[in-house]
């Protein structure tokens, strides 16, 4: 009975600590998610020259670069402008570039010289702009580079542990001096990081409880940092684009510009481009991470400025369907995307070209539909599609949203695909595969989906010591990081019953040439799989063939050279 007692005691003290010192990930990520925007500022020495941060390190030459911090003077850095600024274009969190791969730290550090204190400007940006961003209820995050091209230490074999301790201080400072932290940023820059994963993650969930970690942590290749979601993180980071629809946490991070820092004549993207890109984000239940840097002085550009406003001023006319939502019932489509709250639905039509939108059916009653000002439109409700139509006179230059009041909470109802725009007898289809890189836009459904932006690509060994591999000075396209996946792979659909297919076409993500060296394609009969084509080369590949009836496919691949990815993987009827 004792024996008893101290268990269930001691299970209570767990479920205490969990209770004051964690919480659920889904608590813990939903301020974020309903926040839906947030603003990225990539910013540092470099905005003096007007390159990119760390990237234009060895092309500008390190020493040049590397002095650049002796004249950063940015006098007109005002941290509550900045906030306001977020405040007024609609972005509800800030995630500021604490210390990039160059390694200069925007924030006062005993580990290095290397910092804010040690330029002419001798102020700590990130206490003023947290300081600021807490007097304005503005989540503050900081973005963080575990790795740094000018520290000798990184990755050196004889001293990495030395500079593994240095990254945990600054991890330390970071999340201890500057009071409540939302988010850690952490980045990927083509090896793995020269820290351990788990140390960092642990010290910053000790450290800030309910901080929220992206994904960028564990990978060891591009892909995997944008898609793969592993045990110390929280959210997948697609970088550049919107991958599509998402259940796992995601967020976009894309510039409003055309490079992360400033850049001499740069310019804004148009607003219809600006709103439509958070618009994707909202409608494939993720988030978006936009962009903007300062100029040397420490101030946004104006153009830039401007645009952001607009942003703001569209986002707060229509803040019902964007914020506090999530995306769905609806996946995007070509021209519209959705979200939703309770049993309402919020149809965004992305075009002011057409009037009707023709959507697949859904199994909810439409009880009735307006737009947001309260003017009814019309629509048509069978078992096999939902018809809308809304008014030539009312239709806005950026986006215009329905407002479909249901019968019931739409919570429960599963995401709709759109209508197939190839007509592959694939599409949407249960997937499966061998192995996957990531659980979103690189999962096996990635390729039966119409969107050549997602792809399946083979996954991890499951018999590799990973951890062995952090600290090395091991780039993501070495033999060493090479080993680390599958060989070989397959990737199979279900198409639910038999159907009769007289055609494959697939399509291949690559660097150049064609990374897949030999493949089959295979459909499977009497339980066994039978090849039905085959090749050396993928690229953008297509053939027919004498038709056949099954229910299963198969894409085999057999050998391939570096990185891929299989985008579409497409089944036809025999051409008539």
């Amino acid at each position: 009975m004792k024996k008893i007692i101290l268990s269930l005691l001691l299970t209570c003290s767990v479920f205490q600590v969990f209770s004051q010192n964690g919480m659920p990930l889904s608590d813990r990520l939903k301020w974020w998610q309903d926040s839906k925007m947030g603003l990225f500022i990539h910013w540092g020495p470099v905005s003096l020259i007007g390159k990119e941060i760390s990237w234009s390190r060895q092309e500008y030459g390190t020493a040049k670069y590397d002095s650049l911090y002796r004249r950063f003077n940015p006098t007109k850095f005002n941290a509550k402008e900045w906030v306001a600024l977020a405040k007024a274009s609609g972005m509800k969190y800030i995630v500021l570039t604490a210390k990039h791969h160059d390694g200069f730290c925007l924030f006062e550090t005993k580990t290095t010289d290397y910092n804010i204190m040690n330029t002419p400007f001798g102020r700590d940006v990130c206490k003023e702009l947290a300081q600021a961003a807490h007097e304005a209820n503005m989540p503050i995050c900081w973005y963080f580079s575990v790795a740094d091209w000018k520290d000798p230490d990184c990755r050196n074999p004889k001293t990495n542990d030395v500079f593994s301790e240095r990254v945990l201080d600054q991890v330390r400072e970071l999340l201890t001096n500057y009071g409540k932290i939302s988010l850690l940023w952490i980045d990927f820059e083509g090896w793995p990081s020269p820290v351990a994963p788990k140390k960092v993650f642990n010290l910053a969930r000790k450290l800030q409880p309910e901080i929220i970690i992206n994904n960028r942590l564990e990978p060891f290749t591009p892909d995997e940092s944008h898609g793969y979601v592993g045990k110390y993180a929280d959210y997948a980071t697609p970088e550049g684009f919107v991958a599509g629809y998402g259940k796992t946490a995601w967020e976009t991070c894309t510039n409003m510009g055309h490079q992360w820092a400033w850049k001499f004549n740069d310019q804004p993207r148009s607003l219809k481009e600006s709103v439509h890109t958070l618009l994707r984000c909202v409608g494939g239940n993720g988030n978006l991470l936009f962009n903007i840097g300062p100029d040397s002085t420490g101030v946004f550009p104006e153009d830039f400025a401007a645009r952001a406003r607009e942003m703001g001023s569209w986002t707060t006319k229509n803040q019902q369907v964007i914020y506090n939502t999530k995306g769905g019932v609806y996946t995007p489509g070509v021209n519209y995307v959705s979200s939703f709250k309770n049993n309402k639905l919020y149809v965004h039509l992305l075009t002011n070209s057409e009037t009707e939108l023709t959507l697949p059916a859904i199994g909810a009653k439409v009880k009735s539909a307006a737009l947001l000002d309260g003017t009814k439109i019309s629509f048509k409700q069978t078992n096999k599609d939902l018809k809308l139509s809304f008014l030539g006179d009312k239709m806005d230059p950026v986006a215009t949203i329905a407002v479909l009041t249901m019968d019931q909470n739409l919570s429960a109802l599963a995401p709709i695909t759109p209508f197939s725009t190839s007509g592959s007898v694939a599409y949407g289809k249960k997937a499966t595969a061998s192995s996957s890189v990531g659980q979103f836009y690189h999962d096996p459904a990635a390729a039966f989906d119409d969107n050549p932006k997602t792809s399946w690509k083979i996954g991890r060994k499951k018999n590799v010591d990973f951890d062995k591999l952090y600290g090395k000075d091991v780039h993501y396209l070495s033999d060493d990081i090479l080993a680390v996946y599958e060989p070989s792979g397959w990737l199979e659909v279900d198409l639910g019953k038999p159907q009769v297919v007289g055609k494959v076409k697939l399509g291949e993500t690559r660097y150049s040439d064609s990374e897949i060296r030999k493949f089959q394609v295979q459909y499977q009969a009497d339980g066994k799989w039978v090849n039905l084509a085959d090749g050396n080369k993928m690229g953008d590949w297509n053939q027919e063939f004498k038709p056949v009836t099954a229910q299963k496919f198969r894409l085999v691949i057999d050998e391939y050279y570096r990185y891929f990815g299989v985008n579409e993987f497409e089944l036809f009827p025999p051409t008539k």
